[in-house]
């Protein structure tokens, strides 16, 4: 566990160590705080004790020992609480990757957004020949279409990170 690097969810960072086995590890309070969990505790949440590592990272008051947590128990936390942010993580397992898997006997990401991609381009066509043709409603025409540009610009982003790192040797 030397190299940190950051994920971003909503509007928070967590930081993301790999073990030895090169198994991701998440900063136990930054997960918390992105779930929006106060006074958090790993002891709280009855995790795998073989799933808690800790770290030491410098900081500007010298170094700080953070908690890091195994895939395993950053399921935990997630699927035990009912915050809206944990809900909508939850959901997205139960309805859209364990159907999946079970139908097919894996989840491709990448699939999923292209599918979406898709999905919104053929809407952002739709959209546009409903403008074009109905006078009215340009206001609301504009907007719907601005929002359809943003949700497609945010896919088309995320494409390319799942992208990021795969090469044909």
């Amino acid at each position: 566990m030397n190299q940190v690097t950051h994920f971003d969810f909503k509007s928070s960072s967590v930081r993301i160590a790999f073990d030895a086995n090169n198994e991701p590890l998440f900063c136990f309070p930054d997960v918390c705080k992105s779930l929006d969990i106060k006074n958090a505790h790993p002891s709280r949440f009855s995790l795998n004790p073989k799933g808690i590592h800790f770290m030491y990272t410098p900081t500007n008051g010298g170094q700080q020992k953070l908690t890091f947590i195994s895939e395993e128990n950053l399921y935990r936390i997630v699927f035990r609480s009912t915050k809206p942010e944990a809900i909508h993580f939850q959901n997205w397992v139960f309805a859209e990757v364990l159907p999946t898997i079970r139908k097919t006997g894996s989840y491709s990401a990448r699939q999923t957004a292209f599918d979406e991609l898709n999905r919104l381009c053929m809407q952002a066509k739709t959209q546009k020949a409903k403008g074009s043709f109905h006078g009215t409603g340009l206001v609301n025409h504009r907007y719907s279409m601005r929002d359809l540009n943003l949700r497609i610009t945010t896919c088309k982003n995320n494409l390319q990170l799942t992208f990021e790192g795969v090469h044909n040797d």
